[in-house]
């Protein structure tokens, strides 16, 4: 074998593995069918006696997401409506018992629903897809009468935490009226290259340029453009996204009105069956709603 044939077939061997893990990458990241059960068995709100609707948002790409609302059965007006943006693995149906915690303490209209490719939504995730699904569950609910539209927040756990921030980041950038309420995130991370880093520990992954990334999710440069209110809650021993990535994440947000609650001995997944948790979110909603209104395009001088 020649020197030329050498080097090409060193490059042509480099550029499979490139791809080959490019492509891998959504397996990673994007895990619909765990468990197994997740793309079949859903489970319904009524498990916990929650009065709920079945609902289907179609996407502007034509798909069909599947959701839930759950209402509060007295004054629904007046409660605030949180948009649930779950994590990478499982459907909403794994979501109830967390949704019910917070129906029950915070009295909350809650909208539970699965991106493109999980539960029974149409579609493959993908971060430009998971996008296009936050922008059309926020703008259902603002078509909703029965919600009051001044107090619509979001909320994400994990990979959802990341869509959250690229919803309410984009809809700064609007000045989409009427504004969002607030934002909360729990144990989300910087950005996914940062978590590579953290995850496979690889000196090399330092000089890895963001185009290698098929999915980046840079939460920590779209913070910076949210203006709502914003709670980060974050778990003190969990194991996947540390504490100070959360951290990081409050340190660059310009909102006037941020908070961060760290809970001692929360982990990734457990964080929310933290003592005081639901006590530091109503909290939070409850300085917010007590917040004067943004200025909007239309009542500015």
């Amino acid at each position: 074998m020649t020197l030329m044939q050498s080097i090409n077939n060193f490059f042509t061997n480099a550029q499979q593995q490139i791809t080959s893990l490019y492509g891998f990458q959504d397996a990673l990241l994007f895990q619909p069918n765990e468990p197994d059960t997740a793309r079949t068995i859903v489970q319904t709100p009524d498990v916990f006696h929650m009065p709920y609707e079945t609902i289907t948002i179609e996407t502007p790409d034509n798909e069909k997401l599947h959701g839930f609302l759950i209402k509060q059965i007295n004054r629904t007006n007046e409660r605030e409506t949180l948009i649930f943006f779950h994590g990478n693995a499982g459907n909403i149906g794994h979501r109830l018992q967390n949704a019910h915690l917070l129906y029950r303490a915070c009295n909350i209209n809650i909208l539970l629903f699965d991106y493109r490719g999980y539960g029974k939504s149409t579609g493959a995730p993908s971060e430009t897809g998971l996008y296009t699904d936050a922008l059309a569950v926020h703008d259902y609910v603002r078509k909703r009468n029965d919600l009051n539209q001044e107090k619509i927040f979001l909320f994400g756990r994990s990979l959802g935490g990341a869509v959250a921030l690229h919803l309410a980041s984009h809809l700064a950038q609007i000045n989409a009226t009427p504004p969002l309420h607030s934002v909360i995130v729990e144990n989300t991370f910087t950005s996914i290259p940062d978590m590579a880093k953290r995850l496979f520990a690889v000196a090399v992954l330092d000089y890895v340029p963001n185009w290698c990334y098929k999915n980046l999710f840079p939460s920590l440069t779209k913070i910076r453009h949210i203006k709502c209110p914003v709670l980060f809650l974050s778990g003190g021993q969990d194991e996947l996204v540390p504490a100070p990535m959360m951290e990081k994440l409050h340190e660059e947000c310009k909102s006037s009105k941020k908070q961060l609650v760290i809970f001692p001995d929360g982990q990734h997944n457990t964080t929310w069956l933290s003592h005081d948790y639901t006590a530091q979110i109503r909290k939070f909603l409850t300085e917010c709603s007590a917040l004067p209104s943004e200025p909007t395009a239309s009542n500015l001088n």
